[in-house]
């Protein structure tokens, strides 16, 4: 069950309807995981700052996944995220920050129990 959180200081108004469903394939071939797993949520109008500087566009995010992450697949899933980041949101590649978090499926639930 990956799930990718972003954190924007985008104004929700500029953040495309159609955008959690846009990443969603592109998650799903650089994680290597089907696209019903996933689970996508953004959120605009953050305060957020890079290095003291507020005034201009960034994002923070984070993905969560059993498995399918590590030194290799979090370069090339960096690589497409960040790209699509850009394009979609017009967010510079120096303004956007991704961390990797590799769950234990005992620490993940949905449906009201517990995956592993």
């Amino acid at each position: 069950m990956p799930c990718l959180k972003v954190l924007t200081n985008l104004p929700n108004s500029k953040i495309p309807n159609d955008f959690v469903n846009k990443i969603v394939p592109v998650l799903s071939k650089s994680v290597r995981k089907p696209v019903e797993n996933f689970m996508v949520v953004i959120s605009g109008d953050c305060q957020l700052s890079f290095g003291g500087v507020s005034t201009e566009y960034g994002a923070v995010a984070s993905i969560e996944s059993i498995g399918h992450l590590g030194p290799d697949d979090n370069k090339v899933i960096t690589k497409e995220v960040t790209a699509f980041i850009n394009k979609e949101l017009g967010i510079k590649p120096n303004n956007f920050f991704l961390t990797f978090y590799d769950l234990a499926a005992y620490n993940v639930a949905r449906d009201g129990d517990t995956i592993g």
